[in-house]
């Protein structure tokens, strides 16, 4: 029991003993009633005997064969489970591979396109500077140390609202789902500046680790490839203009008029459809709904 339990979750030992314990209880019950069935006949010492029998055998019989089966099926779940967190994830940062960020960020653009008042953005692309020299002075395993303070920062940064990428080598992605203009620039200044203070003590008596950042916030519809290309060149632009930097632009696929245009026929369209409920409500005499027009 003890291996087991190293190697399952309580959760999972409490499954195999309800498996188990099921699994035995049937096995009996169906025992008992074919016993009953054609033994009945033959008179009740002959019946007595029977049914003892019929008991104790499915209990010795069932209770290894479930147990050894659940156990079987919860390893295999197990690994199941660690197969696709391989397939998700940076083994070494713990951030979303390039393939997994990619899917989750494609499918909330997704979801936005479908909405009439969707939320507002922001993709950051981070490089790490210098991350050569890094590892040529200081060892791989310094290197090692950097992306991985470099991803903790931008976690602790993001919270729940978004999702952290590594995009490969020492490139990453952090996509905020509601992003304001006044707060994703402050986002992205506070982790250039938390990985340059963790940076200090990778590597003492060197340059710090540093990153450089670019961001564009926007507006949807959009396109991922789109938008990746736009923080894309805000990146080069900071890592030009003297690196450890954050560069910020703020991008819609409408132009100012074309998109005030969008909003007001966004907002007049549920003010149709609100007024439309209303009128035929009051044309069946009835209150109007409070909630028509949310």
């Amino acid at each position: 029991m003890k291996s087991l339990e190293q190697g399952l979750d309580r959760r999972a030992i409490i499954w195999i003993m309800n498996w188990t314990f099921s699994g035995t209880a049937g096995c009996t019950a169906v025992a008992l009633l074919i016993t009953y069935y054609y033994i009945a006949p033959f008179g009740g010492e002959v019946m007595a005997t029977s049914m003892r029998l019929a008991l104790f055998i499915p209990l010795l019989l069932a209770i290894p064969l479930f147990a050894f089966i659940g156990i079987k099926l919860q390893q295999l779940a197990h690994a199941n489970d660690l197969l696709t967190l391989a397939s998700r994830y940076d083994g070494l940062t713990g951030c979303l591979n390039r393939a997994a960020f990619t899917s989750d960020v494609t499918a909330f653009f997704a979801e936005q396109d479908l909405k009439l008042s969707p939320a507002m953005s922001a993709l950051m692309v981070l490089d790490a500077d210098h991350f050569k020299r890094i590892n040529d002075c200081h060892g791989h395993l310094a290197g090692d140390q950097a992306l991985v303070a470099i991803a903790t920062e931008m976690r602790e940064a993001v919270g729940n609202n978004g999702r952290v990428g590594r995009l490969g080598g020492e490139e990453f992605g952090v996509f905020v789902f509601h992003a304001r203009p006044e707060t994703i620039g402050a986002m992205a200044e506070r982790i250039r500046l938390a990985v340059a203070e963790r940076g200090q003590a990778i590597a003492p008596g060197a340059e710090p680790v540093t990153v450089s950042v670019g961001v564009a916030l926007f507006t949807y519809p959009a396109q991922y490839e789109d938008i990746f290309k736009i923080a894309d060149d805000q990146l080069y632009l900071a890592k030009n203009t003297g690196r450890n930097r954050v560069c910020l632009v703020e991008y819609s696929r409408l132009p100012g008029d074309i998109k005030a245009m969008a909003s007001q026929l966004r907002e007049g369209l549920a003010g149709a459809l609100t007024d439309a409920f209303r009128s035929g409500l009051d044309d069946r005499g009835e209150e109007p709904s409070r909630v028509a027009g949310r």
